[in-house]
């Protein structure tokens, strides 16, 4: 558990210091993550209507 938490705050230190240093590529970056969760979802959508 303890070693959980750890990664937890570790996790979005990283992120936060990575969103503050690099602005830029951690918009690109949402971006890309974004579009790709619309392309799953419009896939999955697309597979269960065809059954």
């Amino acid at each position: 558990m303890f070693l959980r938490r750890c990664a937890f705050v570790c996790f979005w230190l990283v992120l936060g210091l990575f969103l503050t240093r690099q602005p830029e590529r951690a918009a690109r970056a949402t971006r890309a993550f974004v579009g790709g969760l619309a392309l799953v979802a419009d896939a999955l959508a697309r597979f269960t209507t065809a059954f």
